[in-house]
């Protein structure tokens, strides 16, 4: 089945997290992408531990359904190498420091006069304009500056980072949208442009009504555990065997029929704790809750609360541990391990592609390349012999 990015192509200068995972999308979808690293090194991340048959799997993680080629940008040949692949591309995506590209003396305008259609998508800490856009930036100094990181915890500790690199993920999500959108504006007008997004902006972007809540009515949100901020009873609670299970009994109906479930209807008439939703809400309301429903969670196997609950429609389940979701039935159905194979035969397992489609199917076409894998085939479409290709390796162009 053709993909619905067959016939795009995508020119991948970025490294680690960001700006790689966003290409990767695109290829997921059916996007031819070169990813152009530095000759000998390549993307910071393969010397990431740890390792499976010698490969990062921080960089497998992020680089599948990619040719692998490179070339050295210090070499002026280099650059006008890229420009030949610019005319060849749809996209060119990059994730350095504000500025780095024109340094490069391959800025948006260079792009655009070797190839008018070209998409630039440009990720950065800040983006590519502002007080900070110089300033270098990983996730954790977006999570900390966006106020992120200040709300997440519990509210008598200290505030805590997410337990993944969100920010990069919801980055490289964004760009991947941006993207899409620009390559339909290119396809009615002819014209490509710019796509800026920033790491900042997309943690921002995830604070739900932390925004309105303080610009309109002056309210700061604050820490607030494992709670749900605005329907209770809704936390993680312990089970039995020192597991643990999330339970959101918040909704009418569910708060009625977890109540049922417990054996302790007679709170429906309390109206203090349980009568009303207001009643929840307040601290003491929700401090009875919590304890009413741990009492009873701490009787059972969080198995078996999750079998009883998720019967009467409450959305519950088991904290379970890395280990127990990749084994898990409804996981593997909807093919989130996708299985690659090397020409070797050597097989890999990663993390499956999100969107499905009726009319095309995923597959990882290209396991994680090693480096500089596609060097030949790449630069002989641009004319190359084999010759002129092994002249710029021994140069240390490629």
């Amino acid at each position: 089945m053709e993909r619905p990015l067959e016939g795009i192509r995508v020119l991948d200068l970025a490294r680690v997290l960001s700006g790689p995972h966003c290409a990767m999308l695109l290829g997921d979808l059916g996007a031819e992408v070169i990813k152009v690293e530095k000759p000998n090194e390549g993307d910071m991340t393969r010397s990431n531990p740890p390792e499976y048959n010698g490969e990062s799997t921080y960089f497998m993680a992020h680089n599948r359904n990619k040719k692998g080629i490179t070339l050295n940008f210090r070499k002026p040949q280099a650059r006008e190498l890229f420009l030949q692949l610019v005319k060849t591309a749809d996209v060119v995506i990059e994730n350095f420091r504000a500025g780095t590209m024109e340094k490069m003396g391959l800025g948006y305008d260079v792009l655009h006069e070797a190839n008018p259609k070209i998409i630039l998508t440009r990720i950065s800490g800040y983006g590519q304009t502002g007080p900070y856009a110089s300033r270098g930036c990983f996730d954790g100094a977006a999570q900390a500056m966006s106020g992120m990181v200040e709300i997440t915890g519990d509210p008598q500790g200290s505030p805590y980072m997410t337990g993944t690199y969100i920010i990069d993920y919801a980055s490289a999500l964004y760009a991947a949208i941006g993207t899409l959108a620009a390559l339909r504006t290119a396809e009615r007008t002819g014209e490509g442009q710019v796509v800026d997004v920033a790491l900042l902006d997309a943690a921002v972007s995830l604070l739900h009504t932390a925004v309105p809540d303080y610009m309109l009515l002056g309210q700061e949100m604050t820490r607030n555990g494992n709670n749900d901020r605005y329907m209770w009873p809704a936390n993680i609670y312990p089970a039995k065997e020192g597991r643990w299970v999330y339970i959101h009994a918040g909704m009418e109906h569910c708060y009625k029929a977890i109540l049922k479930e417990m054996g302790r209807t007679e709170v429906l008439e309390d109206e203090r704790h349980g009568k009303t939703r207001e009643a929840r809400s307040t601290p003491e309301g929700r401090r009875f809750n919590d304890e009413m429903i741990r009492t009873w969670t701490m009787a059972h196997t969080a198995d078996e609360i999750v079998e009883r609950l998720s019967i009467l429609g409450i959305p519950c389940a088991k904290v379970n541990t890395i280990g127990e979701a990749m084994e898990d039935p409804q996981l593997r159905h909807r093919g989130m391990l996708a299985k690659y194979c090397r020409k070797n035969g050597e097989e890999g397992i990663l993390a499956g592609s999100v969107p499905h489609f009726s009319g095309s199917e995923f597959a990882i076409e290209l396991p994680p390349p090693r480096l500089g894998e596609h060097n030949e085939a790449v630069y002989a479409e641009l004319g190359l012999s084999r010759e002129e290709i092994a002249c710029l390796k021994d140069d240390d162009v490629i």
